[in-house]
């Protein structure tokens, strides 16, 4: 206990020691619901959302995250794991190499090159750790209803009706499959083109027209 204490409280462990004991209290008060898990992004500039947008735009720490992929997870989630991964990295050199070395300059040089290397090991895993639960999350990101609406579609279910139907819109990716509703039961069957004009919040669902219609206006 006496050597695990010395090494977690010297240079440069003690540094990702600091920022671990951050990090627990804060998902203590996460877990008592003081916190919000999200709840430091908000107060942290530049922040990105889960498509990383265009770089370009973005500086600071959202800048950052988006340069090293890590965008779109909770900002304490990213330093949690970066906390972690230099912790034991700084740990186990300080414990099996600095510990053995005289006091000195080149040993605190070598502490400072550890720390940077704690840092610069943290990055890249935290990337692969988080790929998963980056893909996750925007799996259910909620979809936002507006500016769907004028977006042509095409009807995936065998018939549109009042209470069902289902229809497929392009989005860029893998594209989104929606509920849809039709007035007229029957009018709009597999493989016709129609057009997303109002969102129903009680069906959690979209009314379509035909294109045709809906050009005319």
């Amino acid at each position: 206990m006496d050597v695990f204490l010395k090494v977690v409280t010297s240079f440069p462990t003690v540094v990702y020691s600091v920022l671990l004991l951050v990090m627990l209290v804060h998902w203590l008060m996460t877990m008592l619901g003081v916190l919000e898990i999200d709840a430091i992004d908000g107060l942290l500039p530049d922040e990105i959302g889960l498509d990383g947008g265009d770089g370009a735009h973005h500086g600071g720490l959202g800048g950052l995250l988006l340069k090293f992929g890590l965008h779109g997870i909770p900002v304490m989630v990213v330093f949690t794991i970066i906390a972690i991964v230099g912790w034991s990295f700084c740990f186990f050199v300080e414990l099996h190499v600095l510990g053995t070395m005289p006091d000195g300059v080149a040993t605190t040089l070598l502490g400072v090159a550890t720390m940077v290397g704690g840092l610069l090991l943290s990055i890249p895993v935290a990337r692969i750790v988080l790929a998963p639960v980056r893909r996750l999350m925007r799996r259910y990101e909620p979809v936002t209803q507006r500016p769907l609406l004028g977006r042509y579609a095409e009807v995936r279910s065998p018939e549109i009706t009042q209470t069902h139907g289902t229809a497929w819109v392009e989005d860029g990716g893998a594209g989104l499959i929606l509920q849809v509703r039709a007035d007229l039961p029957g009018r709009f069957v597999r493989g016709d083109r129609v057009v997303l004009i109002e969102y129903l919040d009680a069906q959690n669902a979209y009314r379509v027209t035909s294109t045709e219609e809906f050009e005319r206006l």
